[in-house]
């Protein structure tokens, strides 16, 4: 099921993801739930299309964003488990290239939980022989019908294509941030969904997922998403170091961690 996270509830508590059961679905038409890995990149790369290193590099566009790809292709492939015990799950996918993201990579994630927080580390490495743009990102469905709170700077306005403009702008009014159907924000250090029953879930990530977006697909679930670049970075008319637009050498890796902490009047 493409490196996913099917089910994730404080014990004795709410649901803290819309749960799934493991099951088979067309790779491009996923369940909206759980959580899943977005890599080597997420979101979209406008026409199929990817600007590295001076080179235009077209891949296969995603049938539900034509004439664009979507959220990259690492969770349309079978993960490998490693580690498996209480509390720490680890999985890896060895990528070879094809038609979707022409270079070898390989990716890791780690969960490890303690009695209040889930700590995920994800890592991509550049395996080709070539220079690799690369990025990361996790897409969590939370359980949540109510507006998320974040602590963002910035504001990247979209297009009705959900591609940004090469602009940002700096958030004035954080309410009608949050209450936008879909956000790509930047700058933050947190973003806090509530949950049902009084329980909440506080998101904060490391180097390198400085953006974040936020996407109301459903009522019934809301989407936060780490990530370290802004949509379709590599083919926006900016630098690198405003757009999170990383490219890896041969053996480099891109690597950070996403922390959720769980609190609740039970136990603070």
């Amino acid at each position: 099921m493409g490196g996913r996270l099917l089910e994730f509830r404080r014990k004795g508590g709410p649901h803290i993801a819309i749960p799934t059961e493991a099951h088979s679905f067309e790779s491009t038409n996923w369940p909206r739930a759980g959580a899943y890995p977005l890599v080597p990149y997420h979101n979209r790369l406008a026409d199929a299309t990817i600007v590295a290193g001076g080179e235009s590099v077209h891949l296969r566009s995603h049938p539900a964003a034509v004439p664009h790809t979507l959220h990259g292709p690492g969770h349309t492939r079978p993960w490998t488990v490693g580690t498996h015990d209480a509390n720490r799950f680890t999985m890896s996918l060895g990528y070879a290239a094809d038609d979707d993201w022409p270079w070898d990579f390989r990716a890791e994630q780690h969960f490890e939980l303690s009695e209040t927080n889930l700590r995920l580390t994800m890592s991509v490495e550049n395996c080709s022989g070539r220079p690799m743009p690369a990025g990361m990102g996790w897409h969590p469905y939370f359980a949540s019908r109510e507006a998320v709170v974040s602590d963002a700077g910035y504001l990247w306005p979209h297009r009705s294509d959900y591609l940004p403009d090469a602009t940002r702008v700096a958030v004035a009014e954080e309410d009608g941030v949050v209450r936008m159907a879909t956000a790509y924000l930047e700058g933050w250090t947190k973003a806090k969904v509530a949950l049902p029953h009084g329980f909440s879930a506080t998101m904060k990530a490391s180097s390198p997922f400085g953006f974040l977006v936020v996407h109301r697909g459903d009522p019934a679930h809301i989407c936060v998403e780490p990530v370290t670049h802004v949509a379709n970075a590599w083919n926006l008319s900016l630098p690198s170091s405003q757009t999170g637009a990383v490219l890896l050498q041969p053996g480099e890796a891109l690597k950070g961690s996403i922390e959720i902490l769980i609190s609740g009047s039970s136990y603070g």
